[in-house]
């Protein structure tokens, strides 16, 4: 958050924005909610997709708790590097209610996928809708260079997804060797490391099960990608919204390109919630259809909408949790301590 804050007032610093104040009056209270509207849809979606998935796989997970586990996992993904942080808690939110781990892994893994997979396809359509509306956008050298990098890295971590909901039983297989290495036998007992290849192998088979599941109940799959391509429309809904109140002649075409292209960045940015990347790569990209003295306002009601926003809510949800974790923890020691002779 801290880089995040800085890199923002660097941006405002940069771009001569002037009075950030009244600056953000002309955006207008009506923006901002209607903006913090849109992003709470998209965690409808997500919701939906998660609860979607879980149900195909056999899994029964009531709407407002898989909403729940979404905007954690979001606040998790905000706080860590590569939004590694947010993957794992879905799955321990899900295995918590009854899901198996490998079950759970098939889950998350599907929807990550589908995120991913519809994030791409938007953006490689992008061109597409902007030469069906006759709007053009020159693109730097620097930016086709960034993107072309962003690209290949996107498609290597698409790939490792594709690799483990197709072909699971490589993880059965890289944990055995991973246990084989002799640095490895030192720290951890055989008889551990049967125990946890043994998981391994049963989570793998449980993924497996879950994976085919899904494939023999297409609607479900299909229900998950249009939810994907849902959560990204509300998402990129955002900055058009933004924009086109600061701009009103700037196409919806125009943002729509520049934001998936700003988003597809972002997900290699290796900070916690790309805090950095995302303000200075969408102060890069939105100068090319924003005047320079509007950039910094739009960066700050944008990350504020999209970012804060979901720290703030995913937070408070977690601390909530927390502290319920906490007290069903002293109740059922202080029962376990009356029932004791």
């Amino acid at each position: 958050m801290t880089l995040s804050l800085l890199c923002i007032w660097a941006v405002l610093r940069f771009t001569r924005s002037g009075s950030l104040f009244a600056n953000l009056l002309a955006v207008g209270a009506s923006t901002l909610v209607l903006s913090l509207v849109l992003v709470a849809g998209s965690w409808v979606a997500d919701a939906l997709r998660l609860k979607i998935l879980a149900s195909a796989m056999g899994g029964q997970v009531r709407f407002m708790e898989s909403l729940k586990i979404t905007v954690v996992g979001s606040f998790m993904a905000g706080v860590t590097p590569f939004d590694t942080g947010g993957e794992p808690l879905k799955i321990y939110f899900l295995h918590k209610r009854g899901l198996s781990i490998g079950t759970s892994t098939a889950v998350v893994a599907l929807g990550a996928f589908s995120h991913a997979t519809s994030r791409f396809a938007l953006w490689l359509l992008a061109p597409v809708i902007m030469l069906l509306t006759g709007r053009s956008l020159v693109i730097p050298a620097a930016i086709k260079a960034t993107l072309a990098l962003g690209i290949v890295i996107y498609l290597f971590f698409m790939f490792l997804i594709i690799a483990v909901i197709f072909w699971p039983d490589w993880v059965e297989v890289f944990a055995g060797k991973l246990l084989e290495l002799k640095w490895v036998k030192k720290l951890v007992p055989q008889s551990m490391a049967e125990t946890v290849l043994d998981k391994v192998r049963t989570s793998a088979y449980d993924f497996r099960d879950g994976i085919n599941k899904v494939k023999s109940s297409g609607s479900h799959a299909v229900f998950a990608v249009l939810l994907s391509i849902a959560y990204w429309l509300l998402v990129i809904a955002v900055p058009a919204l933004i924009v086109r109140s600061m701009v009103p002649q700037v196409s919806f075409s125009q943002v729509f390109f520049v934001a998936m292209t700003v988003y597809l960045v972002m997900a290699y940015v290796p900070t916690p919630g790309s805090s950095g990347g995302a303000e200075v790569g969408s102060a890069y990209f939105f100068a090319s259809i924003l005047p320079a003295k509007m950039v910094g306002v739009f960066v700050v009601v944008w990350r504020f909408a999209t970012y804060y926003f979901t720290l703030l809510v995913g937070g408070i949800i977690a601390l909530f949790e927390t502290v319920n974790w906490w007290i069903r923890k002293s109740q059922s020691q202080s029962r376990q301590a009356e029932g004791t002779p």
